[in-house]
């Protein structure tokens, strides 16, 4: 048998013309019935493969899309990475993930499109090739909303209303002094900090910093990085975690529960908390978010906030290959939340 085989062969056994061929192979344009069952039936006889680099070029398509995501670390990214996954073969595409922030690489791939991490990055891509290339992008939101000066669909997880969840769950369970930690100093602004602020001056008034977990200077990266200094973004939640457990340890807050930034955070946190003889939920209890399977290996199970890092994945990945293939989409969209119950928060 050939090694090689081309569509030329397939043709001249079937008496066809290899134009004829390419339609039948591709399902594209008319060919009699009859005549494509013996094309593909001979197709198959002779071993013949399609090559891919052709046929993208044929179809000016990859069928190939590009998960660009910094923080490999956070299970949360991961999720929605198989989420990606399962939606793109059941799509015939392929997602790959690349951790490499260096937008300059871009033109160099061979991609239909990007699936950007947040919409920080999204921000700095517009700002870096502006509206000079338009291979297609969508990205994820964590209640940020960026100001961008190209329109980008976005799938968005409100953390100000998922946080509101959080402190309900906590007081309906009889909890009224929590506080929060993150990996954050205290002025930083994203949703869930103003969220539990706004929640909680009213229980700690002028003491209510005093409350907040955090570490002194942090800020996350934002628009005004460099994309070289977007490169050297790392997010070690965990080891954060950690090093505000200590914190929490020594400065001994009058609080029932704590609200964790997120699984890996929390992780972290429970780690140095039980280290130092605290058991959870009985001396304190923990809350999350992202609802990952990362929070089911601990004992006890973290209850978290999640919008199913999975699903949100599937819908950035629908979203993009819609994109692609000229489709009706939608340029926002907003995940449904719930709360994922473990055992790491009692009744008091």
């Amino acid at each position: 048998m050939k090694s090689n085989v081309t569509r030329k062969d397939v043709a001249d056994r079937a008496g066809v013309s290899v134009s004829v061929v390419s339609r039948a192979l591709n399902n594209s344009g008319y060919v009699e019935q009859n005549k494509k069952d013996t094309i593909l039936r001979i197709a198959k006889e002779l071993g013949y493969v399609p090559n891919p680099v052709a046929m993208s070029l044929q179809q000016k398509r990859t069928r190939q899309i590009i998960f660009y995501c910094k923080d490999l670390n956070n299970s949360f990214n991961i999720g929605m990475y198989f989420g990606m996954l399962s939606e793109a073969k059941a799509r015939d595409y392929v997602v790959m993930i690349n951790g490499d922030m260096d937008f300059a690489n871009i033109k160099g791939m061979i991609t239909d499109g990007i699936i950007l991490q947040n919409d920080v990055f999204a921000a700095e891509y517009i700002s870096y090739y502006g509206k000079n290339y338009f291979l297609p992008v969508v990205c994820a939101s964590f209640g940020n909303m960026q100001s961008l000066s190209v329109a980008v669909p976005t799938v968005e997880w409100d953390l100000y209303s998922s946080m509101e969840s959080a402190i309900h769950y906590l007081r309906k369970r009889g909890h009224r002094r929590i506080a929060y930690a993150g990996p954050y100093s205290y002025d930083h602004g994203d949703g869930r900090t103003i969220c539990w602020k706004n929640a909680m001056k009213t229980v700690f008034e002028d003491q209510l910093e005093k409350y907040y977990l955090g570490i002194e200077g942090e800020t996350e990266c934002d628009v005004a990085k460099t994309v070289s200094g977007l490169e050297n973004i790392d997010e070690y939640y965990l080891e954060k975690g950690k090093t505000v457990g200590r914190e929490f340890l020594e400065k001994k807050p009058d609080v029932s529960a704590v609200i964790c930034f997120n699984d890996e955070f929390a992780i972290g946190f429970i780690s140095q908390l039980e280290f130092g003889g605290k058991k959870i939920p009985d001396d304190i209890s923990i809350m999350s978010f992202d609802g990952t399977i990362r929070r089911k290996t601990m004992a006890p199970e973290i209850t978290s906030v999640t919008p199913d890092p999975e699903d949100m994945g599937k819908k950035l990945a629908n979203l993009l290959m819609d994109r692609i293939e000229g489709k009706k989409i939608h340029y926002y969209s907003r995940q449904n939340i719930h709360i994922a119950e473990g055992a790491s928060v009692r009744t008091v």
